[in-house]
């Protein structure tokens, strides 16, 4: 069964690394801020097409949504995305960015 919350959290975690606005993804993908802004809070669960589109305005593929291997513990990963979530959007885009490169550094040794 897909975990839809954790999907949401995957594609807010590939935006904002992106520095992408919800507003700017839905216009790429044709919907509302207000649908994209449910998707990564796991209140709608997306087509696969829009999940295709959201993959592709991000440039990973849809298992980085549904089987990313980096978020391995749910509970310190909602934790996390909380605490970011409080921060300012730029503040956001900076941590998202950091922890990106620190799972990468860990990815790539």
């Amino acid at each position: 069964m897909i975990d839809y919350k954790a999907v949401g959290r995957r594609i807010r975690y590939y935006r904002l690394e992106r520095g992408i606005t919800q507003e700017e993804l839905a216009f790429q993908i044709k919907t509302s801020a207000a649908y994209v802004s449910n998707i990564e809070r796991g209140i709608k669960k997306p087509s696969l097409q829009k999940l295709s589109e959201i993959a592709e305005v991000m440039h990973v593929t849809i298992n980085d949504f549904i089987y990313n291997s980096y978020h391995t513990n749910t509970a310190i990963d909602s934790d996390l995305q909380y605490m970011i979530s409080l921060c300012a959007p730029e503040k956001q885009r900076v941590i998202t960015k950091n922890i990106a490169e620190i799972l990468q550094t860990f990815l790539s040794e």
